[in-house]
Parts: structure tokens; C-alpha cells; sequence
């Protein structure tokens, strides 16, 4: 089963976001573990995780994040602006499963 974290500054947003992200997974039969994070939580939950999705927000420090996660042997995905939006569960979803059939186990 695939692990998808997504961090945000403080986790609120992430929690909105991935409780969308697990439902719409749900719906499509797509078996996922969906979990939020802070920015101050990711070394220590990136750790067995396939995909880090990036809350936009966090740009300027996405090279730095980048780094941490995939020093964990994660994919690290900055998400687009507009994704904490309630139709943004979808984009998040997509790109998440985009990356993961992309990585070669």
C-alpha cells in the first residue's frame, strides 16, 4: 500500500487536505495511507513514506525539504497554489500517484 505524507507550516492544512485526499482515494479503490504533517515533523515522518507532497506555501524552502525527504528515499512533489482548495484533493491525488509510477522500486 502506498504512504503519501503532506506537510504544510503548522498541519492544519495538511489535515483538511489529506482527510479529502483519503476519501477521494476511497471512492476510486485506490489503497493509500494519507497522512499531515508540520514542516517541524518531517525528518522523522518522511521515513517510509513513498511521496512528500509540499504545501505551495513552502516553496522557498522546497529545495532544502526536497533534500530532507529524499534522504529518506521519498519523492518529494511541490504542490500547486490552489490545492488547499476543496477541489484540490484531486490535483494532490494525481500528481502523488503521477510521481509514484514514475519511481522504479
Amino acid at each position: 500500500m502506498a504512504r503519501i505524507l503532506i506537510v504544510c507550516g503548522a498541519g492544519a492544512s495538511s489535515t483538511f487536505l489529506a482527510h479529502r485526499i483519503r476519501a477521494l482515494a476511497a471512492e476510486r479503490g485506490i489503497p493509500v495511507v494519507v497522512e499531515a504533517a508540520a514542516e517541524s515533523d518531517l525528518a522523522v515522518l518522511a521515513a517510509g513514506v513513498d511521496v512528500v507532497l509540499v504545501g505551495h506555501h513552502l516553496h522557498d524552502r522546497f529545495d532544502q525539504l526536497s533534500r530532507t525527504i529524499t534522504s529518506e528515499g521519498a519523492a518529494a512533489v511541490l504542490l500547486p497554489p490552489a490545492v488547499f482548495t476543496p477541489a484540490g484533493a484531486t490535483a494532490a491525488l494525481e500528481a502523488a500517484l503521477t510521481e509514484m509510477a514514475g519511481r522504479v522500486d
